[in-house]
């Protein structure tokens, strides 16, 4: 048509305002309207189905004419509740060539008569096999059967309203969860500012200072019982190994620091008392000393908090709800969305090769975070030093029931004698750079743990890495 927006230019829009997190309405509308351009006289519309999965409500038509898309607000879906209520029930397309010859419309040709619309076409849309989200509907004004062209703008509508519809229930979710970290942050927050207090206190009492300190190794200990008990953590042992020798540098200054001051405030007051008075010389000197020691205290015991924060971050939770049914292709879809969106001001490629009948009883939010991190990790480490690179994500079938599952770069390769460390907590190549060590070892945990893998790692210098997982199609149960 004459004007109309052509159907690539328009997927890409699309899916360039599903990544940027548009509004779910602006999305399906400015679909249903490029819909509308390739077909003279075709009104489309979007009706989601409820969480309840049994009612319906209008969303998407900016066509239809006024008044039309309410009355199908709140119905119940059934085998006779014309082309979009039986589609969403039978689970499959409904054609209909005339609405006026059609039973499924006999309890609603009354309610849409001055309308005139006389075929409708209706395609359920769905989450995944087991999941209806909604239905795409293709009104037309005579009564017509589709052809070819139609059938194929069916596929694309429904397609790209599942992406959206999905990303929408998806944002909600991590909304949901972001709220659950913010209140478990504001926890933790209150808890160190908390043992901040204490350590400050013993600037002014120095002689509690070394029971305060064993008050942050306690938390500690308490907080390694715990995630043994509930067993949210691979390899504790290694963990708390590499703990206690990353506080032992920050604790023993503080430790030094108190017994220091401790030291010169009891030959100060020695003076004093011998004396009878002090030099401002002396004063200024011991209070110089005094503010050197804080300084040291509070310096050592944010790096112990840190250190406790980095600590609590590592612990994966293994009875997450977030299990459902998902194909592979359209989940990883999504992510490297995602993915794109944040890297798309630089050279940094990312090309998947998924197929597309792989389906997934287990944890998308889970596999999201370890794709995050894996190229995350090859963007910091692998392409250090460079301003582009191709990051490749590539699944196939490894067994029945198994998928192999790869995140490879053509970045700088790991060395051979950090290859067999990077899964290790604590391990990084950038100590005292900002590297923390854990990032590898939460996808090692995620992948072992939560999804029930296995995770390995190949590299070559100046040829790049990968690293290949291993997963159950079916996550086992916690």
């Amino acid at each position: 048509m004459a004007g109309a927006v052509p159907l690539p230019t328009g997927q890409a829009e699309l899916l360039e305002m599903i990544a940027l997190g548009a509004p779910l309405a602006d999305t399906l509308n400015r679909l249903t309207l490029l819909i509308e351009g390739q077909s003279p006289g075709l009104f489309c519309t979007v009706l989601l189905l409820d969480d309840d999965g049994r009612h319906v409500h209008a969303i998407a038509g900016p066509s239809m004419p006024p008044g039309y898309l309410p009355l199908f607000d709140g119905h119940e879906i059934g085998p006779a509740v014309g082309s979009c209520g039986t589609a969403m029930y039978l689970r499959q397309t409904v054609i209909t060539t005339d609405i006026a010859a059609d039973p499924r419309w006999d309890g609603y040709r009354d309610l849409i008569a001055g309308y005139d619309f006389r075929a409708c076409w209706s395609t359920p849309i769905f989450l995944n096999s087991d999941t209806v989200l909604g239905s795409f509907a293709m009104y037309y004004r005579e009564v017509r059967s589709p052809g070819a062209r139609e059938l194929e703008l069916i596929n694309v509508a429904t397609h790209i309203a599942g992406i959206a519809i999905e990303r929408k229930r998806n944002e909600e979710m991590l909304k949901r969860y972001r709220h659950e970290l913010e209140d478990l942050v504001r926890q933790r927050t209150e808890e160190l500012r908390a043992e901040k207090e204490k350590a400050e206190a013993a600037v002014v009492a120095m002689s509690k200072s070394n029971a305060e300190l064993a008050a942050v190794l306690n938390t500690l200990n308490v907080a390694q019982e715990e995630l043994v008990q509930n067993k949210k953590l691979a390899g504790l042992g290694s963990l708390v190994s590499g703990i206690a020798h990353e506080l032992n540098t920050p604790i023993g200054n503080c430790l030094m620091a108190a017994s220091t001051m401790h030291d010169q405030t009891t030959a100060f007051n020695a003076q004093f008392v011998a004396k009878g008075s002090v030099k401002r010389s002396d004063l200024t000197a011991y209070f110089a000393e005094a503010k050197n020691a804080g300084d040291m205290l509070t310096r050592n015991l944010h790096r112990a908090a840190e250190l406790i924060a980095s600590f609590k971050q590592v612990a994966v939770d293994q009875t997450n709800s977030n299990r459902r049914h998902f194909m592979l292709d359209t989940t990883i879809d999504n992510i490297c969305l995602t993915l794109r969106t944040r890297l798309r001001k630089t050279r940094f490629i990312i090309d998947h090769q998924i197929p597309g009948h792989l389906e997934f009883d287990s944890y998308p939010g889970q596999l999201g975070q370890v794709l995050s991190s894996l190229v995350d990790n090859a963007i910091v480490h692998g392409f250090e030093g460079r301003e582009d690179g191709t990051i490749t994500i590539v699944a196939q079938v490894e067994r029945e029931g198994w998928v192999s599952l790869s995140v490879s770069d053509d970045g700088n390769g790991i060395a051979p004698e950090n290859l067999s460390r990077v899964f290790d907590p604590f391990f990084t190549t950038k100590l005292g750079k900002g590297g923390s060590g854990l990032g590898l070892n939460v996808v090692y945990n995620i992948v072992s743990g939560v999804l029930g893998g296995i995770v390995k790692a190949n590299s070559e210098i100046g040829k790049g890495t990968c690293i290949v997982m291993t997963l159950p199609q079916i996550a086992p149960q916690f």
